[in-house]
């Protein structure tokens, strides 16, 4: 096969590849513009509805206040900077020198191709292969793919330590984002609890006639059955994360685990649930709960686990390239 043969062919595949994508991509537009509308719409309902014409007490209306707009606060800003924060991509040294990619496209030999990419990476930090024990390479991004990276097919390119595309983010969660995705997670959940839990109360007051029927009734139903709802996907989904992040899998590692039927203990990222946690959060506590970056290490090499080195090898505050807000 020539080499203008293999780029028609990469081309091709690229094409039907965003073909095969498009309704994600097109969703991802549209959910967080929807997201945002729910977070809008609940603040009105609690923050007016709720507290301003319904809740007598001024003790009781300030602490539902102070407390609501400090998780909504915390919520909303977590968001921005997973939706805002650019996927972290492989580093150009990972990109194989321009005599190597074109002796790569002019032949079509696995054997030869893969000595080529062996030889590229002889002095790259690459130790995990692909099933077939090859040096992994991405045709589309034409780089060769350091540990735990992974190419996204909605985004079209190679995403450091990618856990998953999320439609409702528009974005890629990974490296230089994960951080903020386990903390939005976590306080919108809070959110909700806390949300629920003030609207049922008031609920209930109507319900039993203990408050009179106003406007404000349906409303204030209506915010319990929504924010209910949501405590409860938010709960499952906060566990599954927080035992994804306390053993050091990502999501896309998890699915290739169940798709491989292999366990947990083959992990070899898994340092033990203390250093798990302060890869993601990084060794300053002050920083753990702020969507600030404090994540350890350089997205493209890991520790391993029965490494004798400690994790601070990796401790240098790698910021990620164009980070958000």
């Amino acid at each position: 096969m020539s080499k203008e043969e293999k780029d028609t062919k990469i081309t091709i595949n690229e094409t039907e590849e965003e073909n095969d994508y498009s309704g994600e991509r097109k969703a991802g537009r549209v959910l967080p513009i929807f997201i945002i509308g729910l977070l809008a719409t609940c603040y009105y309902i609690f923050v007016v509805e709720l507290c301003i014409f319904t809740v007598q007490l001024l003790e009781a209306k300030v602490t539902f206040l102070v407390i609501f707009h400090l998780l909504f606060l915390l919520c909303v800003w977590c968001y921005l900077r997973t939706v805002m924060t650019p996927p972290a991509v492989p580093p150009e040294k990972f990109r194989p020198s321009e005599s190597d990619k074109q002796l790569y496209l002019s032949d079509e030999r696995p054997q030869v191709l893969q000595e080529i990419l062996i030889r590229a990476a002889k002095d790259l930090p690459i130790y995990t292969k692909d099933p077939k024990g090859d040096v992994r390479y991405c045709a589309t991004c034409q780089m060769l793919k350091p540990d735990r990276c992974h190419h996204c097919p909605v985004c079209n390119v190679c995403i450091l330590k990618l856990d998953h595309h999320c439609v409702f983010l528009n974005n890629c969660v990974g490296f230089s984002n994960y951080k903020f995705f386990l903390l939005c997670l976590t306080y919108a959940m809070l959110l909700c609890i806390f949300t629920s839990a003030v609207s049922l109360h008031f609920s209930i007051l109507f319900w039993t006639h203990q408050l009179p029927n106003s406007p404000s009734k349906v409303p204030i139903i209506v915010l319990f059955c929504l924010t209910t709802i949501f405590s409860i996907i938010l709960f499952l989904f906060c566990l599954g994360q927080s035992e994804l992040a306390l053993t050091n899998v990502t999501s896309r590692e998890e699915n290739d685990n169940i798709a491989d039927d292999t366990t947990e203990e083959n992990n070899p990222y898994n340092l033990g649930f203390s250093k798990n946690l302060r890869e993601v959060f990084g060794n300053e506590k002050k920083y753990w709960f702020l969507p600030i970056f404090s994540s350890l290490g350089d997205g493209f090499s890991f520790p391993m686990g029965e490494a004798t080195e400690d994790i601070e090898k990796n401790a240098a505050f790698a910021k990620p390239p164009n980070e958000g807000i």
